[in-house]
């Protein structure tokens, strides 16, 4: 009996020892709190950010200047918004109630833990960049509208008929390949297949 005692104890103190990762501990509570407005599967992108985009969410979202700065809770504009009051203009869910200090709890810990995406072989692949393989992608490049005006980004990914560019106050961005100037679209296009290692 003595035994079973020591095995469950053992087991629970192991649980609560489990570091958190997104897809199984956060995406709940962003799936219950922020789809209406944040979820590709609910065709509902506002912001440029779709929280059920692990690839975006791992990869573009969290690092030193981005949404999400692992170990860095205060400086994580994704935890601040959650925390503001709900008269506050920057609120979120701006739809919605305010999400339960335990969650948000639960949210600052995980960042405090290095903000890990453990599930699935969802984690970044050791050696590979910040934004993937090449050099050229981890360089902010000059994107020509039709207009004739330019952003300066760095390349993350096309994403359907849009290309994924990284902002430099670290926000990302689908810019539709339509509306790109076609040089822009030639580099978008070379850098998915150099990424690729097409």
């Amino acid at each position: 009996m003595n035994g079973t005692i020591v095995m469950v104890i053992l087991a629970v103190t192991v649980l609560s020892a489990r570091a958190l990762d997104y897809e199984s501990d956060i995406l709940p509570i962003m799936k219950e709190h922020c789809f209406q407005c944040h979820s590709e599967k609910e065709n509902k992108v506002k912001g440029n950010l779709a929280l059920d985009d692990l690839e975006d969410m791992r990869d573009y979202q969290r690092a030193k200047f981005s949404l999400i700065r692992p170990g860095n809770p205060k400086e994580s504009h994704f935890l601040g918004v959650l925390k503001m009051g709900e008269g506050d203009d920057d609120f979120m869910p701006r739809k919605g109630v305010a999400v339960p200090s335990k969650e948000i709890a639960l949210i600052e810990k995980w960042i405090v833990e290095g903000a890990p995406f453990k599930k699935s072989g969802a984690e970044k692949k050791e050696g590979k960049g910040e934004l993937g393989k090449t050099a050229m992608s981890q360089q902010t490049l000059d994107w020509k509208n039709l207009e004739g005006k330019i952003i300066k980004a760095r390349f993350v990914r096309l994403a359907g008929d849009s290309v994924m560019l990284l902002l430099a106050n670290g926000k990302s961005y689908r810019y539709p390949l339509a509306k790109l100037s076609e040089e822009s679209r030639a580099q978008a296009k070379k850098l998915a297949v150099d990424k690729a290692g097409i």
